[in-house]
């Protein structure tokens, strides 16, 4: 069984409008860090996966070359709130079903942050270790691993990862190139 996770209802209804495909399990684990790590627990002691994707929308650093709208899978990701004990830490795990249809996806490494980066100076320093971050990616990748489960992170560029101006997101946009290239693999 294979389980989609996403971390709000708009993320879920931006790529699925007319619903999650019957063969699929969907959880909504809230944003953040503890949502993410609580939720993806507790559907990991209720039932077995064999693989979780993550899905939704994340942050791109100036550095990184990325684009409002492009695709990218997240092949790890780390807590970067956290890094000043072990600089190194990424969390990553598996990859994705019928790799095949993934080959065109960029490969990034995330950072999960507590908060979007506010500053300049704050997103050239998260941008020498990544290329985006995110919320929840972290959490995700760690409970894939502790329950021996395959975690993928799909994500699309809603914004540049400088101040928070949450009005310059292009979320719905970033939904639909989500939404344009798991349609076809998904259903």
């Amino acid at each position: 069984m294979i389980l989609l996770v996403f971390a709000t209802e708009m993320e879920r209804d931006g790529v699925f409008p007319n619903g999650i495909p019957q063969e699929y399990e969907c959880l909504i684990t809230g944003v953040g860090i503890l949502s993410a790590a609580f939720s993806l627990s507790k559907a990991f002691q209720r039932q077995a996966y064999k693989t979780a994707i993550q899905i939704g929308i994340a942050g791109a650093y100036t550095s990184s070359d990325l684009q409002l709208g492009d695709v990218v899978e997240v092949r790890s990701d780390c807590l970067v709130e956290f890094l000043p004990w072990e600089p190194n830490t990424f969390f990553a795990s598996g990859t994705l079903p019928n790799s095949n249809n993934f080959k065109t996806l960029k490969i990034v490494k995330g950072l999960t942050v507590l908060n979007c980066s506010s500053t300049k100076e704050i997103e050239a320093a998260r941008g020498d270790l990544a290329q985006v971050e995110t919320m929840e990616g972290a959490a995700f990748f760690a409970a894939c691993k502790e329950y021996n489960v395959e975690g993928v992170q799909i994500r699309a560029i809603s914004n540049f990862a400088t101040k928070f101006e949450k009005k310059e997101w292009k979320t719905e946009a970033a939904l639909e190139k989500l939404r344009e290239f798991l349609l076809p693999i998904l259903g």
